[in-house]
């Protein structure tokens, strides 16, 4: 019993350091002197971006051959949200 209790109390003091070490990763932007982490300007790029990549499909006649629509849009959106925060924060 007292070797699972300190397993625990370790596991925790890294778990908190861990996110301690993780608060000082993500950039903030000023947008006219508000501050916005810059995961959710791409988070709101790719919404804007999926739009339009699902207007292309449909409008191509491509949009009925594709397979389970709610998981490949969101993948699309999360491949759109990650492109723009390697090709502007991480490059």
């Amino acid at each position: 019993m007292r070797e699972s209790m300190q397993l625990r109390r370790v596991a925790s003091a890294a778990c908190a350091l861990g996110v301690a070490g993780l608060a000082g990763c993500d950039p903030i932007l000023s947008i006219d002197g508000a501050f916005f982490p810059a995961w959710l300007i791409c988070m709101v790029v790719a919404g804007f971006l999926l739009g339009g990549i699902r207007f292309l499909v449909h409008r191509a006649g491509m949009e009925p051959h594709i397979g389970p629509r709610v998981p490949v849009y969101f993948c699309v959106y999360l491949s759109c949200t990650l492109a723009l925060w390697l090709g502007f924060f991480r490059l």
